[in-house]
């Protein structure tokens, strides 16, 4: 079993560590020479905002939206990172840092509840770097990545995928970690037949 945790709108949630105003508002964070939108808040995507778009194209919600456009700073990025990642660590054996928001923790041998687990970590980095994350978990990484994806959007875009699950919590809740491996092969095909083959 793999774990794959990700930092959900990484740049966007450090800005917001150190700027609570910015909770709960349209965010995205610009590029170099503030050419463009390298991360979006959930408030900024539900403005329709995509990745990539160019600052000249958006600007005009800054008035119409309350849209909030800090440049990157990535000095500050790369250091809420090393933060993220020496806890991520904890969850397993060996770390394989994926990119500057998302690490592959091998689980193999780790027994216990890894749901229960996995909501320690996810409290624990909450708490410790402010850093909203999701965590998904399969028998390889590729599935790992795939479960990380339906945490996110179960919890971003309600009714994309079933609310709830077996063995996922108190509340059977998907939303934020997703265990492919505790679940049934009926559920499994639940889940894959609502995820479009584009994300995977």
């Amino acid at each position: 079993m793999y774990a794959l945790i990700d930092g959900n709108n990484f740049y966007v949630s450090c800005e917001r560590v150190f700027r609570p105003d910015l909770n709960d508002r349209p965010v995205v964070v610009l590029s170099n020479n503030d050419g463009c939108a390298i991360a979006r808040s959930n408030e900024a995507k539900a403005l329709g905002i995509k990745m990539g778009a160019p600052w000249f194209q958006i600007k005009h919600l800054e008035e119409e939206a309350g849209l909030v456009a800090p440049s990157a700073n990535f000095s500050l990025y790369g250091d809420m990172s090393d933060r993220m990642m020496s806890l991520v660590a904890g969850l397993g054996h060996q770390q394989e840092v994926y990119s500057i928001d998302e690490s592959f923790i091998d689980l193999a041998g780790i027994r216990g509840d890894m749901i229960r687990r996995s909501r320690l970590i996810r409290q624990r980095l909450l708490q410790w770097t402010g850093i909203p994350t999701c965590i998904g978990i399969g028998p390889t990484k590729t599935l790992a990545k795939l479960a990380n994806h339906i945490a996110k959007t179960a919890e971003r875009k309600p009714g994309v995928y079933p609310e709830r699950f077996p063995g996922h919590g108190p509340d059977g809740s998907i939303a934020q970690i997703c265990h492919l491996g505790i679940l049934s092969d009926d559920d499994k095909r639940t889940l894959f037949e609502r995820t479009a083959v584009t994300e995977v």
